[in-house]
């Protein structure tokens, strides 16, 4: 999710584990625990520079991030050593990353490319359509199968492609397409094993849940009825929940279990950007590009409150780095 705000942020990023966030800045980069909401690290300008983009590679010291000025770098730092370990060079400007603990898929403007960790050495590549937004996933469990998902050519439409069959010269096998939506896909995710991957379409008003095996579809989950923009759709580390947040400025929850059942749904008082992510199987976070920080309580009988609110640009010891 990258974006100039007032609030100077630039992009925010949850880890793989959803454990922790990162925030970049016109003014630098931040990294946060969740649980309990503290500052782990920050760089500032005159260290990094602008940062664009930022993900966090599970719990471990690997930072990638590209710099606003410039756009077509992939840069590998070492956090423990504060220290730049690995750049890439790419000739499009790079449009978003999502990271496992051994690869990495960046998307480009016509393509996605994946590489290793930390060498970041190529291993596959997508082609994907110019129009469409920077969308991708990947699997994040390591015993899991890496499979990549991004838009396909046909709108509306999801390829599904397998990272680790990669061959000489790192031309990729065929993905598989599945017919998601009959508009423009907006939103994607896929579960952390890889069974399960959800889509939403730029009506916003559906999520539908699909089987990563057998291309079928599993459920619809009915987010409202009014059209929305779907900024963020989370698996929680089992993948039994689901959950997402919209421009409606709600978050809603739903079991991934039997019939999908709708838990929970709780306003987050503020409509600008944001991402979700679970932090246990009764709590979820919301994370927005004006610095807010909401996290809600629900259970299986459909209660949901929010049991706390905080501005994580606040949150940490030097107050020079605050713009």
């Amino acid at each position: 999710m990258a974006r100039r705000r007032s609030s100077g942020i630039t992009n925010l990023s949850f880890n793989q584990d959803q454990g922790c966030f990162t925030c970049c800045l016109t003014s630098g980069l931040r990294v946060y625990n969740v649980e309990p909401l503290v500052e782990k690290t920050h760089y500032s300008k005159e260290e990094l520079g602008e940062v664009s983009l930022c993900e966090m590679i599970f719990r471990t010291n690997w930072l990638l991030l590209v710099r606003a000025r410039r756009p077509c770098t992939l840069l590998l730092l070492d956090d423990q050593r504060r220290r730049l370990k690995a750049e890439v060079h790419f000739k499009s400007p790079i449009r978003s990353l999502r990271a496992r603990r051994d690869k990495v898929a960046v998307v480009l403007s016509s393509s996605i490319q994946v590489l290793t960790v930390p060498c970041l050495t190529r291993v596959a590549l997508l082609r994907t359509p110019t129009s469409a937004r920077p969308l991708c996933a990947i699997a994040t469990d390591p015993s899991a199968t890496p499979i990549l998902i991004a838009p396909a050519h046909r709108r509306g439409s999801l390829q599904i492609l397998d990272v680790s069959r990669s061959v000489k010269g790192a031309l990729s096998s065929s993905p598989a397409v599945i017919n998601c939506h009959h508009n423009d896909l907006v939103c994607l995710s896929v579960s952390p094993n890889g069974a399960k991957l959800a889509t939403a379409s730029a009506r916003g008003t559906l999520i539908r849940v699909w089987d990563a095996n057998t291309k079928h579809l599993l459920h619809e989950l009915r987010r409202g009825s009014d059209y929305a923009d779907v900024y963020c759709i989370n698996f929680n580390p089992s993948g039994s929940l689901v959950c997402c947040v919209s421009d409606k400025g709600t978050l809603h929850v739903w079991s991934a279990r039997g019939m999908y059942a709708h838990l929970a749904s709780a306003p987050a008082d503020t409509h600008e950007r944001a991402l979700c992510a679970f932090t246990d199987d009764t709590t979820s976070i919301v994370i927005c590009e004006d610095g807010t920080f909401h996290k809600f309580k629900f259970s299986a009988e459909g209660t949901c409150h929010r049991s706390d609110f905080d501005y994580f640009l606040q949150v940490g010891d030097d107050d020079e780095f605050m713009q």
